[in-house]
């Protein structure tokens, strides 16, 4: 597992994570274990790339365009998507580093859009390299998937 600092722990999760009526609490010396920080990035990725871009008035560049054009191949609307992607967790989520986004084929279901996010956290609560797996699903919203 990742390098836990002592320094400034509690940044690994979001502040309204620890605002939450129900969050667990949480120790100012300990902080937040790897596991949470992960699973509060998990959560942000999913808002982010289910944004899109114009929703949010406070910052107009946040989410992904809309890739509704039925005239690109697949191929090109993969790749379109692949660099959407790695576009926002840049900007839009600064705890992850080192972004790099493959899209994986399955050959089972071809229509479908997979990902693969490879990133390095570095927060001052955890320092760690992570794989995240996107599924963009017949809803066209992304999930992460395990």
């Amino acid at each position: 597992m990742g390098y836990i600092a002592p320094e400034e722990s509690v940044y690994g999760v979001s502040l309204f994570e620890r605002l939450e009526a129900d969050a667990k609490p949480m120790s100012l010396s300990k902080g937040p274990d790897s596991a949470e920080v992960l699973r509060s990035i998990k959560r942000n990725v999913s808002n982010i790339l289910n944004t899109r871009i114009g929703e949010s008035l406070s910052s107009p560049n946040l989410g992904l365009v809309d890739f509704n054009d039925a005239t690109m191949a697949m191929l090109d609307l993969s790749i379109r998507v692949k660099l959407s992607i790695k576009r926002c967790l840049e900007e839009f989520e600064p705890r992850l580093k080192e972004v790099d986004v493959l899209v994986i084929q399955d050959e089972a279901e071809p229509l479908n859009l997979r990902f693969s996010v490879a990133a390095t956290i570095d927060t001052s609560a955890v320092h760690e390299r992570v794989k995240i797996n996107l599924l963009l699903d017949n809803n066209r919203k992304y999930r992460v998937v395990t």
